[in-house]
Order: C-alpha cells, then sequence, then structure tokens
C-alpha cells in the first residue's frame, strides 16, 4: 500500500520537528516553513501559500505553523491574522477533513478550567483571537482542530540564548547564568513536544479515516504551574534551581489556568516526559 503524503507547515519551529520525524515512519512528509524546509513560503502570503501546497500536493495536511509569540502579535495584530486565520482557513478550504490545524489552550481566558474540547474559546490576547478565529473558520471549511498545551522538551535547533520550549528556556538560562522568571499563578497541562507530535499523528490518521472528533485535546496528564514544571525538571536533571526565580503574573493579556481535559492519554506520565527533556 502506498504511504500518503503529508504536507507538515512550520516544520522548522519548535513543534514541527517532533512531529516529521513522529510521521516519517509511516507517510512520505513534506516540509514547509518560511526558510530551510523542502518547500519555503510566507503564510501570509496566499499566492505563495497556494504555490507551496500546489507542488506538495498532499493527501494530509498537518497545520503546525503559526505566528505565536504574544508579545509579537500584540504589536502587528493584523500579520496574526494572517498567518493564524486566514492561512489557516485558505488550508482548510481546500483539504475539508484532510487539513488539522494545530491550536493552542490559549483561547480560553482562564476563569472556567479545566477545558474540554467543547467549551467555548474567550480568548485574551491578540494571539488567542488569532487562533480562535483560525479554529472556527477551520472547522467551518470541514477541517479539524486539535488544541495543544505549554510544550517542552529539547530543541532542535540546539542551545541557544533563549532556548524555544519550556524546559529549552530554563537549559539555555542554566547554561549562560541568567535568572529566568517562572510563574507561580500560571497553570497549564504540559506536555513532551514528542509526545504531542505523536497524537498528532494519531489524530491526523482518524481524521483522515472519518472516525475521528472534530475538536480534540492533547493534554498532559497534570495540571501544574510553570514555576512547578521548572523546579521537577531541575530536580530531575541536577540543574541549580538558583537560575529559576518564583513570581506571579500581572499580565492581563495571560489566562491564570488554561489546564486542558483530554480523552486523549499520553503515552508517559510527567516525570518521564521531564526526564527526556
Amino acid at each position: 500500500m502506498q504511504r500518503p503524503r503529508v504536507l507538515v507547515t512550520g516544520a522548522t519551529g519548535f513543534l514541527g520537528p517532533f512531529a516529521v520525524a513522529a510521521l516519517r515512519p509511516v507517510a512520505e512528509v513534506v516540509t514547509l516553513a518560511r526558510r530551510g524546509a523542502d518547500l519555503c513560503a510566507d503564510l501570509a502570503d496566499p499566492k505563495a501559500l497556494a504555490a507551496a501546497v500546489a507542488a506538495a500536493a498532499p493527501d494530509l495536511v498537518l497545520h503546525v505553523a503559526a505566528l505565536a509569540r504574544i508579545a509579537e502579535c500584540e504589536r502587528d495584530p493584523a500579520q496574526a491574522r494572517r498567518v493564524n486565520a486566514d492561512a489557516s482557513a485558505a488550508l482548510a478550504q481546500r483539504f475539508g477533513a484532510r487539513c488539522l490545524f494545530v491550536s493552542t489552550d490559549l483561547v480560553f481566558d482562564g476563569r472556567a478550567a479545566p477545558y474540554g474540547p467543547l467549551d467555548a474559546p474567550a480568548p485574551l490576547s491578540a494571539y488567542g483571537l488569532s487562533k480562535a478565529e483560525g479554529e472556527e473558520r477551520v472547522l467551518a471549511a470541514g477541517g479539524r482542530v486539535a488544541r495543544i498545551p505549554l510544550l517542552f522538551g529539547p530543541d532542535a535547533q540546539g542551545p541557544g540564548t533563549l532556548g524555544r520550549g519550556a524546559t529549552a528556556m530554563i537549559r539555555a538560562a542554566c547554561a549562560n547564568g541568567r535568572p529566568v522568571t517562572l510563574f507561580t499563578n500560571e497553570y497549564r497541562t504540559p506536555l513532551h513536544a514528542a509526545d504531542a507530535a505523536r497524537g498528532l499523528s494519531e489524530v491526523l490518521f482518524d481524521q483522515s479515516s472519518g472516525r475521528g472528533e472534530r475538536i480534540v485535546h492533547l493534554a498532559g496528564s497534570e495540571r501544574v504551574s510553570r514555576w512547578e514544571l521548572g523546579v521537577r525538571f531541575c530536580a530531575v536533571h541536577g540543574l541549580s534551581r538558583a537560575v529559576i526565580v518564583p513570581g506571579e503574573s500581572q499580565d492581563s493579556l495571560r489566562p491564570r489556568d488554561v489546564s486542558l481535559r483530554s480523552r486523549w492519554q499520553p503515552p508517559r506520565d510527567l516525570q518521564a516526559m521531564l526526564a527526556d527533556a
């Protein structure tokens, strides 16, 4: 049987390489990103995106790409909307149920956790607004949505000054000796990026067979604060806690508790995932 051809957008971001690795054993993977991928395009450019998709000719699309930094989205909400909503809608309009849009727990306002897949979004930030609009338009076009929580794990790009992902950031802080503040009042259901990628692969193929739900949550097994996650990560890896500073978020754009409820169960518990981060 011929393996399906899967287009993975955002393939050079933090989650993208994990998604590619999860899919390669079962699919022919074509990567799309602004640079460093099989196909390169700016998702904010509809013509460039359409040309790249035509060249890829995929059977399925795992749409990971996003403009995800909250501050960047606040500075340019129109660009956030073009990338996170318009491009996502264009892919869903073309591929329908064969398109899986990767969304975020930050579509919720943090006042009614834990959130299930059918709970109504109420975003606080321009990022959350753009992703919530993307969800709505993807669903209207017949596509599907997988919401993911705070992700952690090793950065495929290697150690950096900041690090990408919750634990890569801590490792980078330890390496350069610069303290990083972790919030004690911001709760998530964090997930290792490799486990998230495996879950997305499962959901993608459920989608293609018509068995899957239209909105799926991929959540970690525990609700923890960013501070607790950092403390446990340092303990597992023998890192000094001196670099992580507890603090309380006062940012009105950041919800306090967006922990997710999920029928999907991660293959590892949080402690095992942290040991692999």
